[in-house]
């Protein structure tokens, strides 16, 4: 598959995801338990069956439950929000959230996302916003409410979190 650049595996250990900013797509690969051989499984594109904020895709993470995936796109400046079946792996279209839209800020550029090992927050580097956003996350939903943007981060380009959650 063509330039993919962002990979995360479910806590279970079952399913892989990629990002691709060419195809402005995610990616899911089944995963072997044994042999960690992947197997192609399905491409989650921007535009199809109604999802929308894929547009240069560029990273994506499974919340810590294993219920959801979040991917942010570049392009779109925006996180899409998916329910994930945790036996198949595939991928559900819930929303997408954009920067300037409904109050929600620092997603211009968006390029890295984490979400807290608690599972309560996630955090999204805006690099055209030298940002990060914040926001609060439904564990039930899978759903964001924006909570603030953190300038001053010249081209903002990763957000990682420490392992206790603590720091940013």
């Amino acid at each position: 598959h063509d330039s993919m650049n962002s990979i995360t595996v479910s806590p279970d250990g079952r399913h892989t995801y990629t990002t691709s900013p060419a195809e402005d797509a995610a990616h899911l690969f089944r995963r072997d338990d044994l042999t960690g051989e992947l197997t192609y499984v399905e491409m989650i594109k921007d535009g199809q069956d109604g999802v929308d904020g894929l547009d240069g895709a560029t990273a994506i993470v499974v919340s810590p439950d294993g219920a959801h995936v979040y991917a942010a796109g570049e392009d779109d400046d925006a996180l899409a929000v998916f329910r994930r079946d945790a036996v198949t792996g595939e991928l559900a279209f819930v929303e997408v959230y954009k920067d300037g839209q409904g109050g929600v800020d620092g997603l211009d550029g968006a390029r890295s996302i984490t979400v807290s090992p608690d599972g309560k927050h996630l955090y999204a580097a805006g690099h055209e916003d030298d940002a990060l956003a914040v926001f609060e996350r439904d564990a039930i939903s899978g759903k964001l409410t924006f909570v603030e943007m953190t300038g001053g981060l010249s081209y903002a380009m990763c957000v990682a979190m420490s392992p206790d959650g603590s720091h940013v």
